[in-house]
């Protein structure tokens, strides 16, 4: 299923869930207060692991959150500018994947003077964007009717790549779930077990034989090609000799550190437990840091001395957010509210914000919000 038509049905149903139970969407733990003319959303910041989070000194910490309601927050462009699209209602609804939809445009928008700035004409459908590691591009997925394009931008707009997914072309691949290489070239898995490679200069490769994939996720370093595959095995893929290796047994999920030299691993011990481990592209441990019931939404820090996730706990107080510092190995627990985050955790080029989106329900309807978290 379309990752768009998951989405939909996770609105639906959380409309469903707050109706039924007659409860808002906001929580006890979360406070707004104003400060220089900006609201800003202090959200359970005061946890069971306070003392834990005191003990890393004053410069770690959450300094503020702020909240920034209806839009969506994509990615950074600058410290300063996030990359973010939101629902036109001027323009009527198109079917998508046979759900009616509004059409969601994509913008830049600068945090302190509020200024958008359209990148795309209005009426192109532009869903799940991601910025190039030097932050001159964008891909994007675009939508039409029946059709699926992968799309790489340059930030005003201009349109560098085209890639169609549809039922003429035969195309069959994962447009949402591509990753950038490099600055100029993006992965894409494809559904025949291959993966799909293109760059800025609208040159477009197909690697084929890789290998059946357990999820829509493969990175690319240097000439091989790793995934998890079916059999939850971490596997690289070596594009000069089609050999397939399998580096880790029992992994959920993974994520690349910006350094390419690191894999973060979910990693299955049991049936109901799962740990954070750190390996090497060759699949040696190099430290297990956490032990949770479900670890995910990885994200490293672009100057990778940090990384971000998400957990659910037996135990709901330990429920939600955290950012590990990885060569002290202490975390700092920021909210549980961030359980329901969509389109995971980005970090800004100075590796001291995550940019982080809700659907949160307002007057019977889910509204976009975008929550920048401020660390010290």
């Amino acid at each position: 299923m379309n990752k768009l038509l998951k989405h939909i049905g996770c609105i639906a149903l959380l409309l469903i869930l707050i109706v039924s139970s007659g409860c808002s969407a906001k929580t006890a733990e979360r406070e707004e207060i104003n400060s220089d003319g900006k609201k800003i959303t202090i959200l359970n910041t005061k946890t069971p692991l306070q003392t834990e989070n005191a003990a890393l000194g004053n410069d770690f910490e959450v300094e503020k959150i702020d909240r920034y309601e209806g839009i969506r927050g994509e990615d950074w462009l600058t410290e300063d500018v996030i990359l973010i699209t939101k629902e036109n209602t001027e323009l009527d609804p198109i079917f998508v994947s046979d759900q009616m939809s509004n059409i969601r445009n994509l913008y830049s928008y600068n945090l302190k003077s509020k200024e958008e700035k359209n990148i795309l004409k209005e009426t192109e459908f532009l869903w799940r964007p991601i910025v190039s590691p030097d932050r001159k591009h964008i891909f994007s997925e675009k939508f039409e009717p029946d059709k699926y394009t992968g799309l790489i931008l340059d930030i005003e707009g201009n349109v560098k790549t085209a890639i169609e997914s549809d039922a003429a072309t035969g195309l069959g691949f994962s447009l949402n779930s591509g990753r950038w290489v490099d600055n100029e070239e993006v992965i894409i898995p494809s559904s025949n077990e291959g993966v799909y490679l293109i760059d800025v200069d609208s040159n477009i490769s197909k690697i084929e034989g890789i290998g059946r994939m357990q999820t829509d996720d493969a990175v690319k370093v240097g000439d091989k090609i790793y995934y998890v595959s079916v059999e939850k095995e971490l596997v690289a893929y070596d594009t000069n000799t089609k050999q397939r290796e399998v580096i880790k047994d029992n992994v959920l999920n993974f994520e690349l550190s910006p350094h390419k030299d690191t894999f973060a691993i979910e990693k299955k011990v049991s049936a109901n437990r799962t740990e954070l481990v750190l390996i090497d592209l060759d699949g040696n441990e190099k430290a297990t840091l956490l032990e949770a019931k479900l670890i995910f939404g990885l994200s490293w820090s672009p100057d990778q001395s940090k990384l971000a996730y998400l957990i659910t706990s037996e135990d709901e107080s330990k429920s939600g957010l955290y950012v590990m510092d990885l060569a002290s190995e202490r975390s700092l627990y920021v909210s549980r509210d961030f359980i329901n985050i969509d389109g995971g955790l980005k970090w800004s080029p100075s590796s001291k914000k995550i940019l982080a989106s809700i659907g949160e329900v307002k007057d019977m309807k889910v509204i976009d919000n975008t929550y920048v978290i401020s660390l010290k």
